[in-house]
């Protein structure tokens, strides 16, 4: 990670105060304690800097529009150097559904910080339960240490508009692995997943009794869903993107725990963390 973006992730991290905030105003603060500079240093390297990280800022609040994701910040004064901090802000003419999605984000960053301290078989589990809140209608854990590196299956409804691709040819069948590493994925990686992946296509006498029965009696397609913590090098994406497989990082688990619907913004900020933390257990139980 560059010192750019250690930068911009202290912003994201935080819980602000205020719906709009002056991007200049908490720079320092976000050097000083991203980059371990004392404060004068964190001065200097704010004001000769500022321009370019605002830049890389901005890029990042598109990329995560890209993803999908609900945004945490939007931009309101470009020249100024200006932001809306979503969780806070409500405009009049805001809809209930969009408010209460706002609401929802506050509790995002707790949530990261939740899954950063689980071990790699609570991942797993993390894994399962947002498959679980994806829709999943059955799922289940592999045995651990499995030679193969499969780590869950599950079966999710299609969605579709015609009945090929809305659940008439049968839900996606789902094959995960996760890798709860401190650095991103590497396209090795991968590869010795698209392998696996071939294995279970081909109903291999090598994995055959790691596949569950009510995985195979479903007649949908089988998909690859490749979790890792830190995200995929850029050649993993590609060869993931190439094979059609699902990735993604934990944010992505962050948000569809953020929003599920198993949690109302009224229960309370930490509400979504005690709900993500007990079902964890019961599925390690």
């Amino acid at each position: 990670m560059s010192r750019f973006q250690r930068i911009i992730k202290w912003y994201y991290e935080q819980d602000f105060d205020d719906a709009a905030i002056s991007f200049d105003d908490y720079l320092a603060d976000a050097v000083a304690t991203s980059l371990g500079k004392t404060r004068i240093e964190a001065e200097f390297y704010a004001a000769d800097n500022s321009d370019r990280i605002w830049e890389e800022l901005k890029k990042f609040i598109v990329l995560e529009k890209g993803r999908g994701l609900y945004p945490t910040f939007a931009v309101v004064a470009p020249g100024l150097k200006r932001l809306f901090w979503y969780p806070n802000y409500f405009p009049p003419d805001i809809s209930k559904h969009d408010r209460y999605k706002r609401l929802r984000t506050r509790s995002r960053n707790h949530i990261m910080k939740c899954i950063q301290g689980l071990n790699s078989r609570q991942y797993e589990a993390l894994c399962i339960l947002t498959t679980k809140l994806s829709g999943a209608s059955q799922y289940c854990f592999t045995p651990q240490s499995n030679e193969f590196g499969i780590d869950f299956f599950g079966v999710i409804p299609s969605v579709g508009k015609s009945h090929l691709f809305n659940g008439g040819s049968g839900p996606i069948r789902i094959v995960g692995q996760s890798k709860k590493q401190s650095s991103n994925v590497s396209r090795n990686r991968l590869q010795q997943f698209v392998s696996t992946l071939q294995s279970i296509y081909e109903r291999s006498e090598l994995v055959r009794g790691l596949i569950p029965s009510w995985f195979i009696k479903q007649r949908g397609p089988i998909v690859g869903w490749f979790v890792a913590h830190k995200g995929l090098e850029s050649g993993a994406r590609d060869y993931a993107n190439n094979y059609g497989i699902i990735h993604s990082d934990s944010r992505d688990l962050a948000e569809i725990i953020t929003m599920s619907r198993a949690w109302q913004p009224s229960d309370g900020l930490l509400a979504p963390v005690e709900l993500m933390s007990n079902e964890i257990d019961a599925l390690l139980t």
